[in-house]
């Protein structure tokens, strides 16, 4: 497993956090109303294959806000649903976490994925909050991670950058420009998010971004 090392760090610090009324871990804990019993163990699975899947060290990391409740939350892979580990169009599969009879599927992973698939594994995802913030007493609302928050889990990004030694980080929306400038202090390129009408410039940037890479390694 060429990310061995990732994987053991991220597993560590995932399990060694415990849910609060503002963010819920859905690695380590299940709601019974929204997850199946082994939900937890399957996220953490689904997870275990994303990283698995890499056949070389990725060149990019690529860092967001906060698992979405369509998203991460129920797949534990950043930027995909449990629709897109079911069907076979990722370079991993996965299992289904939730009580839905449907699996989730989130538009802005669906946007993300159709966009990035041909440049995979060049890239590694991950968001500058792990676990999902909720509203208190609303697990299946969203809610912006705090910046206080977002410097709690900082030191999760940081040994990221040291394990895999990417050469471009790219915040992909606010929270994630927020922690790598103002508290990270690293260079990075901002990117502006896929949703709400972000689509067509994401794409624009993120092309630019691989072609500079690929024509500089000929």
């Amino acid at each position: 497993m060429v990310l061995k090392n990732v994987w053991e760090f991220l597993k560590t610090e995932l399990l060694a956090f415990s849910s609060t009324s503002k963010l819920f871990n859905h690695y380590k804990d299940n709601i019974p109303e929204l997850d199946l019993p082994s939900g937890n163990l399957i996220r953490l699975n689904n997870l275990y294959n994303y990283l698995q899947s890499f056949s070389e060290r990725p060149l990019i990391l690529i860092i967001g806000e906060a698992p979405g409740i369509k998203g991460c939350r129920f797949s534990g892979v950043p930027f995909t649903s449990e629709e897109q580990l079911i069907n076979g169009k990722l370079p991993f599969k996965g299992g289904k976490s939730s009580r839905r009879k449907k699996p989730y599927s989130e538009s802005t992973a669906t946007i993300f994925w159709n966009i990035m698939f041909p440049y995979f594994p060049y890239f590694f995802l991950w968001n500058c909050i792990p676990f999902h913030p909720y509203k208190e007493n609303h697990y299946s609302l969203n809610r912006t991670p705090s910046k206080k928050e977002i410097f709690s889990f900082s030191f999760i990004t940081k040994e990221l950058i040291e394990l895999l030694q990417p050469k471009i980080i790219i915040a992909l929306g606010k929270s994630a420009e927020y922690m790598l400038r103002d508290v990270l202090r690293i260079p990075y390129i901002y990117v502006r998010h896929p949703s709400y009408g972000g689509k067509q410039e994401f794409c624009r940037k993120i092309k630019s971004i691989f072609d500079q890479i690929f024509n500089s390694k000929r």
